[in-house]
């Protein structure tokens, strides 16, 4: 396997190629396409309005709901494993697959977790498979957004434990802040967190309010 630093050898009109196909596919709203198909109605307007599949399983079924799940996951997984198929390095994995999430965030207005998942599983498969224990063990016990949390602050030191090298897991340090900066910014015209209660709710729990 490719390290980090090979990732030169790959071209860096190649590595901006593959990051700009990750964000276009980032950007495309499974969720609403696939609400729109089987209700006819807007995901915006059924149950919290997120664009996630927590909201589609909520307000169109858990069917719905996973295969939403599978597809966010699978638009940063399927640029960021190609790209690694391709010949790129850690680094430029990294980047694929966190320019799909960036996608998702920034024009499909989500947080970006199921998305965060697919690019971590190309990034560094061995790290997830040990992060998905706190991830499914929580989601389980009905405390998802707390068991996304746990996962998510607990990847790079997975990576770290795993391979010893700080600079492969700076790619899942990277994806995590991205990830944590969308909870705490807030669905979209959520206003600035006006408390650390406020704050704390949007990290610990996803709520944009109370």
């Amino acid at each position: 396997m490719r390290r980090a630093g090979d990732g030169r050898r790959f071209g860096a009109l190649r590595a901006l190629a593959f990051a700009g196909l990750a964000c276009a596919a980032g950007s495309i709203p499974t969720g609403r396409l696939v609400t729109r198909a089987l209700t006819g109605r807007r995901l915006e307007d059924l149950g919290d309005g997120k664009a996630g599949s927590s909201n589609v399983a909520h307000s169109v079924g858990w069917r719905a709901g996973a295969v939403v799940l599978a597809l966010d996951a699978l638009k940063a997984y399927a640029p960021a494993a190609t790209a690694r198929r391709a010949g790129a390095g850690d680094g430029v994995v990294a980047l694929t697959g966190i320019s799909a999430v960036e996608g998702h965030i920034v024009f499909v207005k989500g947080r970006g977790a199921a998305s965060a998942l697919g690019a971590a599983f190309a990034m560094d498969p061995a790290m997830m498979a040990v992060g998905c224990i706190p991830l499914v063990g929580g989601s389980l016990l009905r405390r998802h957004a707390q068991a996304v949390a746990v996962t998510a602050l607990a990847l790079p030191f997975i990576s770290l434990a795993l391979h010893r090298s700080p600079r492969r897991a700076l790619g899942p340090l990277v994806l995590v802040t991205a990830l944590f900066a969308a909870r705490l910014a807030g669905s979209g015209g959520a206003p600035f967190p006006s408390s650390r209660t406020v704050l704390w709710n949007r990290f610990w729990l996803d709520r944009d309010e109370r």
